[in-house]
């Protein structure tokens, strides 16, 4: 199953479709919010492929050529998908390995880097889980 890239910014999503998720977030890991300028001498190329792996930095160059190309950063998709992480990680410890709500809180404050704070783990419980779109008319008033 492919998760929900619609919160993904277009400019990761192109990434994803170049070299697949799982390169696409070490890429925005290594380099988000920074212009990249891949050339197709063999150092550029040898960089790149440290972060994704040879194959996936000659994607890359074939694509964007000498063209430079920024990675986003993805703050909302990546806040969402960890929201998601912590509502099946409570789930897991509460249901089947059956933990008190505190004992799992306590437990999935450190899952994260940096930690998360357990006012923020209890915020995200308190939700459904499923993010609210933006209205609309709102837009219209900035």
């Amino acid at each position: 199953m492919l998760p929900n890239l619609a919160y993904l910014p277009e400019s990761a999503q192109k990434l994803v479709a170049l070299i697949g998720l799982p390169l696409a977030l070490r890429l925005v890991d290594a380099y988000g919010g920074r212009t990249i300028n891949l050339y197709s001498s063999d150092r550029s190329l040898e960089r790149m492929a440290e972060t994704v792996g040879r194959e996936a930095a000659q994607k890359l160059l074939s694509f964007y050529r000498n063209d430079p190309f920024t990675v986003p950063l993805c703050h909302r998709a990546l806040k969402i998908m960890r929201n998601a992480m912590i509502l099946s990680e409570f789930d897991r410890m509460t249901m089947q390995d059956g933990k008190s709500a505190r004992a799992a809180v306590a437990h999935i404050t450190r899952l994260f880097t940096p930690h998360i704070h357990e006012r923020t783990i209890w915020r995200v419980l308190k939700t459904t889980g499923q993010p609210t779109p933006a209205d609309p008319r709102q837009m219209s008033l900035i």
